[in-house]
């Protein structure tokens, strides 16, 4: 029977509802696939099922390599269903999608999988599994519970936190939720970019440009959206006396509202507008009906000040295993390693 793409959609983001983790759901959503596709990369959507009954979702995204090979990746994801990720189904779940991936990517070099979980139990047996040491996503996270009321919020933060939003109420700061950004908007934006990139000694965490094209482009505004089966893009814009100062871009699916770039002037940050803009995005998730806040990666040693920044909102922090590569080319994929190992040295 065929079925529409409103109705594909549907189906796909009501799976991925229904089991998501809390960090990360939102790159399994039919929207993040279609964004993946407008950056020009192939993808596909799989279903895996055991009957009619569904097991795992999880969308495969391709990454071009020279020669004309490539290699899959499956972001924050398989998506597995409640039933099956007890620790008797998830092993064979994960071994079944290594030996069908063997079987029909013989272009891919790997794939890599990104499975929510906090443990190798599942898979430290399964042979075929290869597990590196570096990651894509962050391995840990930081979520802010908006299970109680405003001021309990607050309350559970450091004190210096608390005094920072109370500062930047005090100091001129105002938020605007937009949902759409002006020309205007979008060249203070990449200023402000180049200024917080100085300010972390050259190093670049942002992606290019035509990334924030495609994601203004694709993925709708939450302003125009109240269907909890999508995936919606808020965009936060700072400013101090009537100046722009800040701007965050946070996502909002499946009960968190994800931290995901966000920039600002040094000549504001004594405003304490980057704390402020954190904390009218809670209340916003919190109004929505959302229950976390997802304030991104932590890493002591690559993001120590950002980390520490983050931990002064005292939420949990959550820790995943990472990247879990399956090699289908063996050979290919110790090569793709070690250019990858000379690469960053």
């Amino acid at each position: 029977m065929n079925i529409s793409q409103a109705e594909a959609r549907a189906e796909w983001n009501q799976f991925v509802r229904q089991h998501c983790p809390p960090v990360g759901a939102f790159m399994q959503t039919w929207e993040w696939g279609t964004f993946q596709q407008s950056l020009g990369r192939k993808i596909d959507r799989y279903f895996l099922k055991d009957g009619n009954k569904q097991l795992a979702a999880f969308t495969l995204v391709h990454h071009s390599l020279p020669f004309g090979f490539s290699y899959g990746y499956i972001p924050r994801g398989p998506i597995i269903a409640a039933h099956a990720a007890g620790e008797d189904k998830l092993p064979e779940i994960l071994n079944f999608i290594r030996t069908w991936a063997v079987r029909n990517f013989s272009r891919l070099i790997f794939l890599r999988l990104e499975p929510p979980l906090s443990s190798l139990a599942a898979v430290a047996q399964g042979r075929g599994f290869h597990f590196p040491s570096y990651y894509i996503q962050p391995r840990h996270n930081v979520i802010v519970s908006l299970d109680k009321e405003g001021d309990e919020i607050v309350k559970s933060f450091h004190p210096s936190t608390r005094s920072n939003i109370r500062r930047a109420e005090n100091r001129g700061v105002t938020v605007e939720v937009k949902s759409r950004m002006t020309a205007a908007d979008y060249r203070h934006f990449f200023v402000m970019e180049k200024e917080t990139i100085q300010r972390n000694r050259g190093k670049n965490a942002y992606p290019s440009r035509n990334y924030f094209d495609a994601l203004l482009r694709t993925i709708p505004p939450f302003s125009e959206t109240r269907d909890p089966n999508s995936l919606s893009l808020g965009i936060f814009y700072g400013y101090q006396h009537n100046r722009p100062a800040a701007a965050h871009f946070v996502l909002f699916f499946c009960g968190t509202a994800t931290y995901l770039y966000g920039a600002s002037y040094s000549q504001h940050l004594n405003s304490k507008v980057t704390t402020y803009l954190h904390w009218i995005a809670m209340r916003e998730a919190k109004q929505r009906g959302l229950r976390y806040y997802d304030l991104g990666g932590i890493d002591d040693a690559r993001w120590p000040t950002l980390t520490n920044f983050k931990r002064q909102f005292r939420g949990q922090e959550l820790t995943y295993i990472g990247n879990i590569d399956i090699p289908i080319r063996p050979v290919s994929y110790r090569i793709y390693n070690l250019l990858r190992r000379f690469r960053n040295t």
